[in-house]
């Protein structure tokens, strides 16, 4: 039997089997009667030289696994993340960190460690990573072959250096705004996207009805929130996307789905005009809903 590194896996010795081996070359050194019982001197050494030897392989299965991202932990798994240029984030756990390494759960790896690497950047609270792979210009308005990184917060210089190592040879940045950094002595400039916040209120008309078990429908204020809540923080539209009803819709159907928005108009704020959905966010803009300029209206 094989042991060591094999394709499947380490396999280790056992104790029993060093032990083994051990008496056997002992009998081919004295003899075959040779006495090597618990008690006696040269048992007691052979299972000294086991019990050593047993432990050169677990310390030798323990560092080949430590090089493995699913079984590593602590300063390893931060070792071998940095092959794959991704650091630990604030706060970040073992299991975490080593699904960004292995990529487990993202569908998108192109960009997910682009994603991941300017997240990191000190100030940072927003970043999308939008690529554009063909020939032509798309309709965002990106060149062909071209990255283009919206960020919001952060240093500019900051921001470049993150994005920089993943802008390989052949392809280009994007953006409304650069930063020139230096790369090992060159000058190398570096462009991403800083969002133009648009602020927008709403005012939105829902219908309501008890749902399947009786209960009385939410308020207008506690749509209002729900909405709110959807389209700040965390769960806000991204740069370029609109704002339509759709995309309201979805966001309070999945919290009360006794609830349907069936109207809607938006407004530039702080005094723009009263307009029907959607409201249009060019890519360089980023919708900014102002959670006090939502007005639910309950309608028949």
């Amino acid at each position: 039997m094989a042991y060591g590194p094999l394709p499947t896996g380490f396999v280790r010795k056992s104790l029993l089997q060093i032990l083994a081996e051990i008496e056997e070359n002992a009998k081919q050194v004295f003899g075959e009667n040779v006495i090597q019982s618990p008690e006696s001197p040269l048992g007691q050494l052979n299972r000294l030289c086991a019990s050593l030897g047993t432990t050169l392989w677990e310390t030798a299965e323990d560092t080949y696994q430590s090089y493995d991202p699913d079984q590593a932990e602590g300063v390893r798994l931060e070792q071998l993340g940095r092959i794959r240029l991704l650091e630990r984030m604030t706060g970040e756990t073992d299991a975490e960190y080593r699904g960004a390494i292995t990529n487990q759960g993202r569908a998108r790896i192109d960009i997910a460690d682009i994603v991941r690497a300017l997240s990191g950047v000190a100030g940072v609270t927003y970043a999308k990573v939008f690529i554009n792979p063909g020939d032509a210009t798309d309709a965002d308005g990106i060149p062909g072959h071209t990255v283009a990184a919206a960020v919001i917060g952060g240093d500019d210089g900051a921001v470049a250096s993150a994005l920089r190592p993943y802008i390989t040879p052949g392809i280009d940045s994007y953006g409304n705004a650069r930063a020139d950094i230096d790369v090992d002595g060159y000058c190398r400039t570096v462009y991403f996207v800083r969002p133009v916040p648009v602020r927008l209120g709403l005012q939105l008309q829902a219908r309501v009805t008890a749902d399947r078990l009786g209960c009385p429908p939410p308020s207008a204020v506690a749509i209002g929130l729900i909405i709110s809540n959807a389209l700040t923080g965390q769960s806000r539209p991204v740069n370029g996307q609109d704002i339509d009803l759709h995309l309201i819709r979805t966001a309070v159907t999945a919290a009360y789905p006794n609830v349907e928005i069936v109207a809607g108009t938006w407004t530039l704020l702080p005094d723009g005009d009263l307009t029907p959905l959607p409201a249009p966010i060019p890519f360089l803009s980023i919708a900014e809903i102002v959670p006090a300029s939502v007005i639910v209206a309950i309608v028949e």
